[in-house]
């Protein structure tokens, strides 16, 4: 059964060939799929013309990486324009479930609160490991932030947010979103859709008896973390401690699992440290190349 009001935004960056099976995945449960290509080479190209032509997907075409911020931005006023009632927004790698749309869209119907429900996020599970990801809750359940890729956003949310803020660039857009909304009094929820998503190259170890993942993000996606994970702590430190504790706690334990099991670590710890000092002098945007 397809959801008709419902538009999926896909944001490419050169990705594997395999992002065509998520895409059609995804196509036959909506009405509406906008691919949103950050400046991808040829082949890529190739394939996106093969879905705007063989499958009527909208593809928007950047000339370069704007970053996931603008780049869903611009998905996502191509759905309100063609008055869809719900976007969902996805990554190049992640893959939905079957009936993933109609169940996530079942979890906003039975809310007792659904008015104040700004987003829905599914249960991640990653395509390699089998691992279940885990989001960030308050010590009574409430879910503080989601990631961007598999989330369902009313659109009537987004006219009363606004959009994702493009400053961060790349990173903690999803974010910052999610702390606006919960400032505003509305709610994250989370579905048991599940979405088989890419941790990227996550690997596991133990370490005093603990397990442990490691994601071997680059130096540059360490930058810009650790810029923008700053700048929403400057932000929101004081209205929303429930995050603030659990987000300084994860960039802590982010440093030490470099220091145990990465590589590059000098790479990027330099990064991490120009990160911060950016984030003090109010440095936005894009500032390095990834």
């Amino acid at each position: 059964m397809i959801a008709r009001s419902v538009c999926a935004v896909i944001v490419t960056t050169n990705p594997h060939p395999t992002f065509v099976d998520n895409i059609i995945a995804v196509a036959a449960q909506v009405g509406h799929v906008v691919v949103v290509d950050n400046g991808s080479s040829g082949g890529t190209q190739q394939l996106l013309q093969e879905l705007e032509t063989g499958m009527g997907c909208k593809v928007i075409r950047n000339r370069q990486n704007l970053g996931i911020a603008a780049s869903l931005n611009r998905g996502i006023k191509y759905a309100i324009e063609a008055k869809c009632d719900w976007v969902f927004t996805f990554d190049e790698d992640s893959r939905v479930s079957d009936g993933f749309i109609l169940q996530m869209l079942e979890t906003y119907r039975q809310a007792p609160h659904p008015e104040k429900v700004a987003l829905i996020a599914p249960s991640y599970v990653d395509r390699e490991s089998g691992v279940n990801e885990r989001l960030k809750r308050a010590g009574n359940g409430e879910i503080l932030a989601a990631m961007s890729s598999g989330s369902a956003i009313p659109s009537s949310t987004i006219l009363k947010l606004g959009f994702l803020d493009e400053s961060h660039y790349m990173d903690a857009a999803d974010t910052e979103f999610c702390l606006r909304a919960r400032r505003k009094g509305m709610l994250i929820l989370q579905s048991s859709a599940v979405l088989f998503h890419s941790l990227g190259r996550t690997k596991y170890y133990r370490f005093l008896g603990m397990r442990f993942g490691v994601t071997n993000h680059s130096a540059g996606r360490r930058y810009y973390m650790t810029r923008n994970r700053l700048r929403l702590l400057m932000r929101y430190a004081a209205a929303d401690w429930a995050w603030t504790w659990r987000e300084s706690r994860s960039m802590l334990l982010d440093a030490v699992k470099i220091v145990l099991a990465e590589d590059n670590k000098w790479r990027k710890f330099r990064a991490m440290i120009a990160g911060t000092a950016d984030a003090l002098s109010g440095k936005v945007g894009k500032q390095i190349e990834l």
